[in-house]
């Protein structure tokens, strides 16, 4: 191996460093980290800067390349003449606004549907405190509501902003026993689609959304198949069957819904022409904070120094984007990619590259949580732990700067938990052991990382008033949201992987571990594994209406979490290997802008 040797402060450091120019440049180096005055690493310690090539009696991934180069990114130019499209964006949003508080005192289902309009359209930020508004008059009316689909559009909207409602709203459309839901139901399209997406709202023990599930499942299947749909509303149904809409990526939804809305007939013109613009400008600020992601992605080097990583960045950026999409949570978004970034690369250590006792000293690297650490590692983990150390203080200074709370021994506690699962997950490949399925289910909740992306989310949106001890119990060990939203994470990346996992000699997945433990089929194992997704969704949607500890900036990026997984793992592995889906889903919220008439 070639030894040419640099200094990596030349490496890493940024073109604008984002650490402060105070920043003492002393050898006298302590591991004591202090958030008042956070040292970094890389000034100090050198390493190997040639490529470090795959050793050849290691296992390879075969990760196809990265398809988004450099330059490609820092082409990204803002086209939008920024002052004329923000007055008329704040025009626009002074008249949807007029118009959102004239329909509360109309018709009360024209009202339902317009605010189902306005969260489709990606809007719900602009007028979160009219749509709370709406929704208490809903919430009071909801008895005297008669249609189904006026019913379940209601019932769906007050879970989704937190309000307790309950199941029994549907029985007025169940026979008498309140068991079934009437047959003349049947026909009613519109209905139909309403109770269905409903019914993913439901929480443990809801017998009757269960029951609604399956009876609307069964009766828009069936409609669709006689051909007794109208095309509009057929398409809308088949995307509905497909993954219902409250498990849904919600800016991508927005992305398809626009083109839908634009067809519909009646609409409102001023609130699509709204929706437009306000797409386009928050896109260009993802593209600004993409291209500053992207140069940081390049200055670190591991993606390009070690050949049998993936090379991720837009795609844990669109997984970023997925969880944090309002405007006003960038350092949110940046975090979780910077952290995303290196777990697809730390990951790759543990289940691909790394032997057993190099993994050890690695874990026992990050528990010290030490920069002299990197003295007991070989080259290539010198790499990992240095940029790991670096971005993990930087972040809790960052987090510090803006908010004043101190997050680093929370966010390292995070990756501490997170090795020492991939370790654990190591060791059983490597013995070829076949784990419990319950024993790797709750180790798999910690290595799927989800609690690393929440950590640094969770100290970034939340104000100091929002911080308490049992929120901040529940993020550190695996409680009520956070470990649901982990959970889905989980089985929805191991329905897509264990495939790929399984031929390069993994034994720890959950499909093997169920199969394995119950004699089943994969089959099984696979519908086993969506009845538990469907269980933890239900656990996430009662917490995320019960649990008032938990601030709620932090719920929805908690539950967009699983909306994410869903969406990254749909069609295949669209982290490990991005397809043509994978592709143009990112083109459509990163790279094309919507043309505006």
């Amino acid at each position: 191996m070639a030894t040419d040797i640099v200094c990596l402060s030349n490496r890493f450091s940024s073109p604008k460093p984002t650490l402060p120019a105070t920043f003492p440049q002393t050898k006298n180096f302590t591991h004591k980290t202090s958030l008042t005055n956070p040292k970094p690493a890389y000034p100090l310690i050198c390493a190997v800067s040639s490529p470090i090539t795959q050793d050849n009696t290691r296992r390879s991934a075969n990760y196809q390349p990265n398809l988004w180069n450099f330059e490609l990114l820092h082409s990204l130019q803002d086209d939008l003449k920024v002052e004329k499209v923000e007055e008329r964006r704040r025009e626009l949003e002074e008249e949807v606004g007029r118009m959102m508080k004239g329909s509360v005192d109309r018709n009360l289902l024209s009202l339902l549907e317009l605010i189902d309009d306005v969260q489709r359209l990606g809007l719900t930020y602009k007028f979160e405190t009219d749509i709370i508004k709406a929704i208490e008059k809903i919430h009071v009316s909801l008895k005297h509501q008669s249609s189904l689909h006026a019913t379940a559009l209601s019932f769906r909207l007050l879970r989704q902003h937190g309000f307790e409602v309950s199941q029994d709203v549907f029985k007025r459309f169940t026979d008498k026993d309140g068991g079934m839901f009437n047959a003349e139901l049947k026909g009613d399209v519109q209905g139909l689609l309403s109770l269905y997406e409903a019914s993913y709202l439901g929480f443990e023990g809801e017998c009757l959304l269960d029951e609604a599930r399956a009876f609307s499942i069964t009766h828009l299947t069936n409609n669709l198949k006689q051909g007794i749909v109208n095309t509009k509303l057929a398409e809308k149904v088949s995307h509905a069957l497909e993954l219902p809409y409250h498990r849904r990526l919600q800016r991508l939804e927005a992305r398809w819904y626009l083109d839908k809305y634009e067809a519909k007939e009646p609409h409102h013109h001023l609130l699509l022409e709204l929706a437009k613009l306000d797409f386009n400008i928050v896109q260009s600020v993802h593209q600004q904070e993409l291209r500053e992601l992207s140069r940081w992605w390049r200055e670190m080097g591991l993606a390009s120094k070690l050949d049998f990583v993936r090379d991720r960045l837009v795609e844990v950026y669109f997984w970023a984007l997925g969880m944090a999409p309002h405007p006003e949570f960038s350092e949110s978004r940046k975090a979780i990619t910077k952290m995303f970034g290196l777990v697809t690369i730390i990951d790759d250590v543990y289940d691909v590259y790394g032997t057993l006792e190099e993994l050890q000293l690695f874990t026992d690297a990050v528990e010290r949580w030490d920069v002299n650490a990197i003295n007991t590692l070989p080259d290539y983990m010198k790499l990992c732990y240095l940029a790991l150390y670096n971005a993990v203080n930087e972040t809790a200074y960052s987090i510090m700067k803006e908010k004043g709370h101190n997050s680093l021994s929370y966010l390292a506690k995070s990756w501490r938990e997170l090795c020492k699962a991939f370790l654990q997950e190591a060791k059983w490949s490597n013995n070829k052991i076949i784990p419990g399925f319950k024993e790797y289910l709750a180790n798999a909740s910690v290595s799927s990382s989800g609690v690393a992306l929440l950590a640094p989310s969770y100290f970034s949106v939340c104000q100091e008033q929002d911080i308490s001890d049992h929120s901040l119990h529940s993020l550190t060990n695996f409680h009520g949201l956070v470990r649901s939203s982990c959970a889905i994470f989980r089985l929805c990346n191991d329905l897509a992987t264990s495939a790929a996992e399984l031929e390069r000699g993994e034994t720890t997945n959950s499909i093997t571990s169920y199969m394995h433990e119950n004699g089943t089929s994969e089959e099984q194992a696979r519908e086993e594994l969506r009845k538990l997704i469907d269980a933890e969704w239900k656990k996430m949607n009662e917490e995320g209406v019960l649990d008032s500890t938990l601030p709620k900036p932090f719920k929805e990026i908690a539950i967009n979490m699983g909306r994410v997984s869903h969406c990254t793992y749909q069609y295949g592995d669209g982290l490990g290997r991005p397809d043509y889906t994978t592709e143009n889903r990112i083109k459509l919220l990163l790279i094309d802008p919507l043309p505006i008439n």
